[in-house]
């Protein structure tokens, strides 16, 4: 269900609440009259002369108490109706926090981190303002207005009163007429604020890249450019807000000088005591405040509906990735049967599908391997299998049940993936392992990281698998992080392992290493295989290769050497890249070693034939060196 407010609806669920510290609030305005009543009196019986020291000094204490009374009443509604809206703050953050959770990641693809962090903090900050001053003012201007102007009508002169608060209408014409131009403004200050939050998040993780590229001085004429932005566009809010508020005290003003000249006439003519014109502007003074308050209130509420507006259409947004309605809940485990049937997909912004016409099958306990060029799908085809996307109808089994029949927990709870970006958390290497509902022991994480070959690389670090890492594992390197992440998804022993090309980063000694490691993780497990080495998927039970979307080769490695296709040439194609780096390992070795020997008889100068012979070896080793570069 849409839905269309998150202040009213939160006002509407603590109404008893806010009735509470209405009527505090309402305490506290009715004992501020009490102040310019007594100065009324008091003036009165001052001008003719009857006041005695005993009334003076009860006239002082009647003032006090009223005013520890106000301070008392007043100073509790604000603590009460300003922790309701703390208890929104908190309520809209964990909203937003868990509605983010529930989309797909097709939705965070298309916004930037900043945009997202400015909702979560500057909009909801924003909202905060609205049930904290906001609320705060306008009962408090709604009570004391009413209040006042009633009790200056029946206790000084009605005609007096009418004629000093006539101008004040004029507030609310001002009100109007600022409405639109604060908002529209307002959203531009939230949206300058989103552009700077996502250039500082850029430029962190992006850290690397901009020392080792020089661009240290673009990263900061680009950083300052946005922040000019940003302050360009509270500026223009900050001119708005200057020029409603000005206007809103020359109307104020003008109300004053009614009362004064007006007020000063009718003591003149008696119309009205001293004492009531002492007790009228005492109680005009008390209106300009809230009346005041009601300009900024005017452009609380505009800040506030645009940035309701923006997190609405967040909180809207409808999880395009969910428990389908057919869902078996009875479903808590599976088997890791996998099965596709003429699978045709399409990216939401994409015209062209990324995989046309799929059709495989991988038994339980089996392994898969998917090669291909870059851009053929491979990815795709993982993504669908754990619904990061939802695939047609029809067309992606799991032991022989539609995959939209399977709870998403349960899926997503018995699949282990090995993505391509190898994210990690910053907190510990333990925690990156163990990054699973359910708890592991120490020997278990242990286990997994020597399964991953990382094992090694861990305990070398002064605090070992509690060492904590820094914005996305920054202090490892690639290679590392993708062992982490494998080690992250045996862990949980799943009936299906995917690992999305999880070995680029990692040398061939590794890659061997990690392969033979994971043989008895892999046993009686489905398992898939996404790689550009032939090495690394060659003993898969079947391999296929995709070309721009279509599978085009299926086999086993030896059948599809004999096919001589596009696997058989990817494969001849890095058997001759991986001579030619050896040989030029042992070129480079060679060449080494000859300047070794051609340095140590110079150093040394142990006689001359001896230096000769020496030299003459070396030159012949570094001709070969010569001819290899």
């Amino acid at each position: 269900m849409e839905r269309k407010s998150i202040i009213w609806k939160h006002i509407k669920e603590h109404r008893m609440s806010y009735l509470f510290g209405f009527a505090l609030l309402s305490i506290a305005s009715v004992l501020q009259l009490v102040i310019p009543t007594l100065l009324g009196v008091f003036t009165d019986r001052l001008e003719m002369a009857e006041l005695t020291y005993k009334e003076a000094l009860t006239f002082a204490l009647w003032m006090v108490l009223a005013g520890i009374g106000i301070a008392l009443f007043r100073s509790s509604s604000r603590i009460f109706l300003f922790r309701l809206s703390r208890l929104l703050d908190m309520r809209i953050r964990d909203e937003l926090f868990k509605h983010w959770e529930t989309l797909s990641t097709h939705y965070f693809k298309n916004r930037r981190v900043g945009d997202l962090m400015s909702h979560a903090i500057s909009d909801v900050s924003v909202i905060r303002e609205v049930t904290q001053n906001g609320i705060f003012n306008t009962l408090e201007a709604v009570v004391l207005i009413s209040i006042t102007v009633v009790t200056m009508v029946t206790s000084v002169d009605p005609l007096l009163t009418l004629l000093t608060l006539l101008p004040l209408p004029l507030l609310s014409v001002l009100a109007y007429r600022f409405k639109r131009r604060i908002q529209k403004e307002s959203t531009s200050v939230q949206e300058a604020i989103g552009d700077l939050t996502s250039r500082v998040q850029e430029f962190v993780a992006g850290i690397r890249v901009v020392k080792s590229f020089l661009q240290e001085k673009e990263q900061i004429r680009l950083f300052r450019q946005d922040n000019g932005h940003a302050v360009a566009m509270n500026r223009k809010l900050v001119k708005s807000n200057s020029l409603f508020g000005a206007l809103s005290s020359a109307v104020v003003g003008f109300s004053f000088l009614v009362s004064v000249v007006l007020g000063g006439i009718m003591v003149l003519h008696n119309r009205i005591t001293l004492g009531e014109f002492v007790a009228f502007n005492s109680f005009l003074s008390l209106l300009m405040g809230p009346i005041e308050n009601l300009g900024k209130v005017v452009n609380t509420m505009q800040r506030g509906k645009a940035s309701e507006e923006r997190l609405l259409a967040i909180l809207n947004t409808r999880a395009d990735v969910a428990d389908d309605s057919n869902a078996d809940p009875s479903v808590q485990t599976i088997g890791g049967e996998i099965e596709i049937r003429n699978l045709t997909f399409c990216y939401p912004e994409s015209k062209e599908p990324a995989l046309r016409n799929i059709s495989l099958k991988v038994p339980k306990g089996t392994s898969l391997a998917i090669v291909g060029r870059v851009g053929s799908g491979k990815s795709t085809l993982v993504h669908l299998l754990v619904r990061l996307y939802n695939p047609p109808k029809g067309t992606v089994f799991i032991d022989g049940r539609e995959i939209s029949e399977i709870p998403l927990q349960v899926l997503r709870g018995h699949v282990g993936i090995v993505p391509q970006d190898q994210f990690l958390f910053s907190t510990t290497i333990r925690d990156n392992i163990s990054f699973d509902p359910k708890p592991y022991r120490d020997e278990e994480i242990e286990q997994a990281a020597k399964l991953a070959q990382v094992y090694d690389n861990i305990v070398e670090f002064p605090n070992q698998f509690q060492t904590a890492l820094g914005e996305r594992g920054i202090s490892l390197s690639g290679g590392q992080r993708q062992r982490v992440s494998i080690a992250r998804a045996i862990i949980k022993k799943p009936s299906i392992l995917i690992f999305d090309d999880s070995l680029s980063a990692v040398d061939t000694e590794t890659e061997d290493r990690i392969l033979e490691g994971l043989d008895t993780v892999m046993e009686n497990r489905t398992t898939i295989i996404i790689g550009h080495r032939i090495s690394s998927v060659q003993s898969a039970d079947q391999i296929v290769v995709l070309e721009e979307g279509e599978l085009v080769e299926r086999g086993t490695h030896e059948s599809l050497l004999e096919h001589n296709g596009i696997y058989a040439d990817m494969y001849h194609k890095q058997l001759l890249d991986e001579a030619t780096r050896q040989q030029e390992q042992e070129w480079e070795e060679e060449a080494v070693d000859g300047v070794s020997d051609y340095k140590e008889p110079v150093q040394s100068r142990q006689g001359g034939e001896v230096a000769a012979a020496q030299d003459s070896r070396a030159g012949t080793k570094l001709a070969s060196g010569g001819r290899a570069g």
